[in-house]
């Protein structure tokens, strides 16, 4: 008999213990100063998403609230190649890659867009609304990237293969 109550006041004393415990987070939480968020605050904070077509084939792009860029490459309802970047500059472009096609976003000094594939051949991709997108041809695969800038200027990134 002693056993059982001795049980029974430990376990109320237990009880007292995190009821107290849990009183005292609450209370402490009610006296901090709260984190709010304004509306114009929440209302720029949303993902902004544009999608160009190309055909049956399309780029589409997600700007998150942290200004990082995402994009994904579609072949009709399949996604070949996606990636992300923290920002885009006028003469920039960021591009994914697959066997089928490659595609991405190009800034706003951006002309053209050359894909380079094995066995001697080319692509001239089509730029659209601030974004790019080429077929590859089923005897070849991507080798290299050139964006060509408005004053002619040219640079080439080696293709390193669809992830």
């Amino acid at each position: 008999m002693m056993r059982r109550v001795g049980r029974r006041a430990l376990a109320l004393l237990s009880l007292g213990a995190a009821v107290a415990a849990g009183t005292a987070a609450v209370l402490s939480a009610l006296g901090a100063p709260s984190a709010r968020v304004s509306p114009a605050k929440a209302a720029d904070a949303q993902l902004t998403s544009r999608s160009v077509a190309y055909g049956h084939s399309r780029v589409v792009v997600d700007v998150r609230p942290n200004g990082r860029i995402c994009f994904h490459v579609n072949r009709g309802t399949s996604t070949v190649a996606r990636s992300c970047a923290s920002s885009l500059a006028a003469d920039e472009i960021g591009y994914a890659s697959s066997r089928t096609a490659v595609g991405g976003i190009a800034g706003s000094s951006v002309r053209a867009v050359i894909v380079k594939l094995t066995r001697k051949g080319t692509v001239w991709a089509t730029l659209r609304r601030g974004t790019f997108y080429a077929d590859v041809p089923r005897a070849h695969e991507p080798r290299t990237v050139v964006k060509v800038l408005a004053d002619g200027a040219r640079r080439t990134f080696t293709v390193t293969g669809s992830r």
